[in-house]
């Protein structure tokens, strides 16, 4: 599958219309257009812009798949509950964002931590 077609996928799966990527993004509709009929692909310079458009990562649109910190993650549709998460998130300004995926990183992190030492102490 190429990239058009992953950017073609997700907005259909995401119920989008490729006139609310070209409003989001900046590219025109024209340009989107001869993705889909000529079969070309984006530049470079728009895939970040699409990518958070679409709520996917470089690395879906580039290969396919999702990571994250080293771990593979198969696309799948978000939940609702995800999406809340994400726009809620978009809301916040590159600062905020960093913070509490710094946070985040922290509470997964220790979690594992405590679930090893659980797992150590159980094998003892």
């Amino acid at each position: 599958m190429t990239i058009s077609q992953r950017i073609f996928d997700t907005l259909k799966r995401k119920r989008l219309k490729q006139k609310e990527l070209a409003a989001a993004t900046g590219i025109s509709e024209a340009a989107i257009s001869d993705w889909k009929k000529k079969g070309t692909n984006p530049s470079a310079e728009n895939l970040f812009a699409i990518a958070n458009f679409l709520g996917v990562s470089l690395d879906y649109l580039l290969t396919g798949e999702e990571h994250t910190n080293g771990i593979q993650l198969k696309a799948r549709e978000l939940s609702t509950f995800e999406e809340r998460l994400l726009g809620y998130f978009s809301l916040m300004n590159e600062l905020e964002q960093a913070e509490l995926l710094g946070e985040l990183k922290e509470r997964t992190r220790d979690r594992a931590e405590a679930e090893e030492e659980g797992n150590d102490a159980a094998t003892a």
